[in-house]
C-alpha cells in the first residue's frame, strides 16, 4: 500500500483528482481519501498534527506487507536561484526546535534534487534567514517522519517537497499550492510507481487450487472487475495471516447467486470474514 500526507487539503487536491481517490466517510477524525492502492490523510499544519495524522493512518489504515510512506508538499527555500515548482526528495530532515535529525534511506534512483528539510513550529520568513541550516523549510516533514519510522523502517518512508516560495509564504493562495503541486504529480506518482513496483514485486502468494476457488467464486456471485481485484488481495492478506484459506472458500463455490445484488450480499460477508483477524 502507498501511503500519503500532506498538510493541507489544496495540497491533496491534485493528488485526489489525479488518482481518483474517493473520501472515507468512516473516518471522521481527518480528511483521508483512498481507492485500492492508495490512501492519502490531510494532517491540518504543523509537527504535532503531522505526526498525530501520521500515526493515525499507519495505525487505522496500515497492510500487512509493501507499504511505502511519503510526506509531500510544498516548502520556502532561501536560495533564490531555485525556481518554483523545483522537486526535492529530502536525504535529510532536521527539527529546528529539538535539533533532532532524522536521515531517510534513498536507495532507489531518481531524477529530482535532493536536499535538506528544516521543519519549524512557526512561519518561517525572510528575517529568520540566518537560523535556517537546511536547504529546505517547512512545518510538517520533522513530525511525520518521527511517527512514520514507529511503524516503518528508514527505506520505506520519503519526504518530497516542492518548491513555492522564497520565504514570503504568507503571500501564497489556496489556489496557488494546487497549481505548484498539480505541476508536479504525475512526475512524483510516476517515480512512486517505479519506486513501488521494485520494493513490492508482484510475490505469489496464492496456489493453483486457491486461484481456481477464487476464480469459482468470482463467476459464482458475478463480481465486477473492481471486485474481483479486491476478492484477491484480501485473500492474500487472510493467508499470510491464518493460513488456512482453502477451508474459507471452498464451502463458498457451492453458492450461485442470481443476480449481481445477491452476489454483493454474499462478498460484503465474505469481506467481512477475511478481515476478521
Amino acid at each position: 500500500m502507498i501511503y500519503i500526507t500532506t498538510a493541507m487539503y489544496c495540497e491533496a487536491k491534485p493528488f485526489i483528482s489525479y488518482l481518483g481517490l474517493k473520501k472515507d466517510m468512516k473516518s471522521t477524525k481527518f480528511q483521508v481519501f483512498k481507492n485500492d492502492e492508495v490512501v492519502l490523510i490531510i494532517s491540518g499544519v504543523g509537527i504535532v498534527s503531522s505526526a498525530v495524522a501520521v500515526s493515525h493512518l499507519l495505525t487505522k489504515y496500515k497492510d500487512e506487507v509493501c507499504n511505502l510512506f511519503f510526506n509531500i508538499g510544498i516548502c520556502g527555500v532561501k536560495d533564490e536561484n531555485i525556481k518554483t515548482g523545483s522537486i526535492f526528495l529530502c536525504h535529510k530532515i532536521i527539527c529546528h526546535d529539538t535539533k533532532r535529525n532524522f536521515y531517510p534511506d534513498i536507495l532507489f534512483r531518481h531524477h529530482f534534487n535532493e536536499g535538506v528539510l528544516e521543519t519549524f513550529s512557526t512561519v518561517v520568513n525572510n528575517e529568520m534567514k540566518q537560523e535556517i541550516e537546511g536547504d529546505l523549510v517547512d512545518m510538517e516533514g520533522a513530525g511525520a517522519y518521527q511517527a512514520a519510522c514507529m511503524f516503518l523502517q528508514p527505506h520505506q518512508i520519503h519526504c518530497i517537497k516542492i518548491v513555492s516560495d522564497l520565504l514570503d509564504g504568507e503571500n501564497l493562495t489556496q489556489s496557488k499550492v494546487s497549481e505548484v503541486i498539480q505541476g508536479s504529480v504525475e512526475d512524483i506518482y510516476a517515480w512512486i510507481k517505479i519506486r513501488k513496483d521494485a520494493w513490492c514485486p508482484d510475490i505469489k502468494v496464492l496456489n493453483e487450487e486457491e486461484e481456481i476457488l477464487l476464480n469459482k467464486i468470482r463467476e459464482n456471485f458475478k463480481l465486477t472487475t473492481s471486485m474481483d481485484y479486491k476478492l484477491k488481495r484480501l485473500a492474500k492478506q487472510y493467508k499470510i495471516r491464518s493460513k488456512n484459506l482453502v477451508d474459507v472458500m471452498k464451502p463458498l463455490c457451492t453458492i450461485e447467486c442470481k443476480s449481481k445484488n445477491e452476489g454483493k450480499r454474499y462478498f460484503a460477508k465474505l469481506k467481512e470474514q477475511f478481515m476478521e483477524l
